[in-house]
C-alpha cells in the first residue's frame, strides 16, 4: 500500500462505521502501512477497537528495522492475537503489554474432502504401488528439506531399506523459493534419486487433496517456526505429522498421539521417521489426527475474536 493511500484507506474503513477492526499481519515489510492506517483511525473518529492477528513478528529471513516496525504496529493495536505461544513471547519483547489471546489456528477446510488414496494417486500422475511421506509447501531453507533428506538416508532410519521400506518415496510438493541446486545435488550425493518424487513447481488449490490423499504422513523438518498453515491442512486431512520441536508446531501435536515429534536435527528426524514407519498400528496415528481436528474448528476461533474485541471496547469506553 502506497504511503498517500493510507489516510485515504483509513477513512474509508472510518466510513464504514465498524463494530471493530481485525488486521491480519506476517511481515514487518506490512507493519509501516497497516500500522499507520491503525494510527489514524482514531484520528478520523473511528473509535472501533483495532485487533491484530500477528502470524508471525519475526521474520524467517533477516528484514531491516523488525524491532522498529513491530514496535510501531503494536502500539496501534487495542487486542492481539497470536496462534502460538511463542508469537505471544515475541509480542512481550517488543513490549506489547495490551490484551492478548493465543488461539488455535483452525483447520484450512477450503480444499475439498478426503480422496481414496488410489483415486489421489491417479488425479497427480503418482504410482500407486508406493507409499509416500510428504513434504508440502515453499522450500526454503528454514523448513529443513535437506534435514530430511539426510534423515532418510540415514543409518538411524534402518525402514528405508527393509523389504517394506522400499515400497516408500518421499513426494516434495511445493516450489522452489531459493537456488535449488543444493537440493539436487544432496539428493544425488546421497543416492535418493530414485526415492524422491520431485514436485517444484505451484500446487493449485484443487490438486491439494490429492497430495494429502496420497500420503502416509507429512513431514515438517522445519528449523524455526511459529505456525505452519501445512499444519492446518494436514489436520483437516487427518494426515500423521512427523514434526520438530520448534515454535508452535509443537503446541499442536505434543501428548496428542497423532504424530511423532523431534528435534531438528537429522538424527532425532531418522530415530521419530522409524518409529512412525516401523509402527504396528500406523492407522492409530490417523485416528487421533482425525479427534484433535476437532478442537481446530473456526465457529470456537471467531468467538474468542469477537470477545476480545468486545473487551478492548470496554478499556475504549
Amino acid at each position: 500500500m502506497a504511503p498517500w493511500t493510507w489516510w485515504q484507506s483509513a477513512r474509508t474503513i472510518a466510513g464504514w462505521k465498524p463494530d471493530f477492526i481485525l488486521v491480519r499481519y506476517w511481515t514487518p515489510w506490512l507493519a509501516a502501512s497497516l500500522g499507520s492506517v491503525m494510527r489514524l483511525l482514531p484520528r478520523l473518529g473511528c473509535k472501533a477497537p483495532r485487533i491484530l492477528l500477528a502470524d508471525n513478528l519475526l521474520p524467517h529471513e533477516p528484514f531491516p528495522f523488525t524491532g522498529p516496525l513491530n514496535r510501531w504496529i503494536l502500539g496501534g493495536t487495542d487486542g492481539l492475537v497470536t496462534l502460538s505461544e511463542s508469537v505471544g513471547g515475541q509480542a512481550a519483547a517488543f513490549g506489547y503489554r495490551g490484551l492478548r489471546k493465543v488461539l488455535k489456528h483452525p483447520v484450512y477446510d477450503h480444499f475439498g474432502s478426503k480422496l481414496e488414496r488410489s483415486e489421489a494417486c491417479s488425479r497427480i500422475g503418482l504410482e500407486p504401488g508406493f507409499r509416500y511421506l510428504l513434504f508440502f509447501g515453499l522450500i526454503r531453507s528454514y523448513k529443513g528439506l535437506d534435514l530430511l533428506l539426510q534423515a532418510l538416508a540415514s543409518s538411524d532410519f534402518t525402514f528405508w531399506s527393509s523389504s517394506e521400506g522400499k515400497g516408500w518415496k518421499l513426494l516434495v510438493a511445493g516450489e522452489f523459493y531459493e537456488n535449488p541446486q543444493p537440493y539436487l545435488q544432496l539428493i544425488q550425493d546421497l543416492g535418493l534419486a530414485d526415492r524422491v518424487v520431485l514436485r517444484t513447481h505451484f500446487i493449485p488449490d484443487e490438486q491439494v487433496a490429492a497430495y494429502f490423499s496420497a500420503a502416509e504422513a507429512m513431514v515438517l523438518p522445519y528449523r524455526h517456526a511459529t505456525q505452519s498453515g501445512v499444519t492446518q491442512a494436514a489436520l483437516h486431512f487427518g494426515l500423521p505429522l512427523v514434526v520438530t520441536k520448534v515454535g508452535g508446531l509443537a503446541e499442536v501435536l505434543e501428548g496428542s498421539g497423532a504424530g511423532e515429534l523431534c528435534d531438528p536435527n537429522e538424527v532425532s528426524l531418522a530415530v521419530a521417521l522409524q518409529r512412525f514407519c516401523t509402527s504396528a498400528d500406523r492407522e492409530a496415528y490417523r485416528v487421533a489426527m482425525q479427534k484433535l481436528s476437532e478442537s481446530y474448528r473456526w465457529e470456537p476461533f471467531a468467538r474468542e475474536v469477537i470477545g476480545l474485541a468486545q473487551e478492548a471496547a470496554l478499556l475504549r469506553a
